[in-house]
């Protein structure tokens, strides 16, 4: 059946521009840029690989903004190169995985390490001071927790089952029920 004056391009169009929208707020939420959602919801839905110029055109944004989006966007292996065109991938898992290995995994890290830095220097204190010895319990369960929480992330993004590691983290959940007791509570040392 004939395409009557090119409705269907047009009603992609729209579609590609919504789905752009979509992506450029989840983008947002998750601390991207909204235009790196909006180049990939473009992207996804897009039946040909597309060039810095057809987006550039569709989404309305800069030449700069568009080299420097779909660079990020290669980084964090959301889309890829095929020649001076790019297509988005499609594997949502992957893609949450490789941004979560990348991203989430690095601040976990970077908690754990200053975690550690915080009971070394701690450790330095002189004994006897009730104060200093709840901030060493309270660091020691938050280093546990951390690093409890990097094998989650590990085991997420590896896509292990998670089974054994649901586990280990309820026999280990015995370990916390100061920190758990406590949690977002004001608490005092001393009158």
């Amino acid at each position: 059946m004939p395409d009557p004056a090119g409705q269907s391009h047009e009603i992609l169009l729209r579609a590609q521009d919504e789905l752009a929208d979509v992506f450029g707020n989840i983008a947002a939420f998750w601390g991207f840029t909204r235009t790196q959602g909006r180049v990939f919801g473009l992207l996804f839905l897009s039946p040909e690989p597309l060039g810095h110029a057809e987006v550039r055109a569709r989404l309305g944004v800069s030449a700069g903004s568009v080299s420097m989006t779909l660079t990020s966007l290669q980084h964090w292996g959301v889309v890829e190169r095929h020649g001076r065109e790019f297509v988005a991938q499609t594997d949502f898992w992957q893609i949450i995985t490789g941004v979560m290995r990348r991203r989430e995994r690095a601040q976990v890290d970077d908690a754990i390490a200053r975690v550690q830095r915080i009971l070394d220097l701690l450790a330095e204190a002189p004994p006897g001071s009730p104060a200093i010895a709840f901030a060493r319990g309270r660091m020691g369960q938050l280093h546990d927790f951390f690093q409890l929480g990097r094998r989650f992330l590990d085991a997420f993004v590896a896509r292990h089952r998670l089974s054994g590691l649901i586990s280990s983290i309820a026999q280990q959940a015995t370990r916390f029920p100061a920190l758990l007791r406590h949690w977002g509570q004001d608490v005092r040392i001393g009158p």
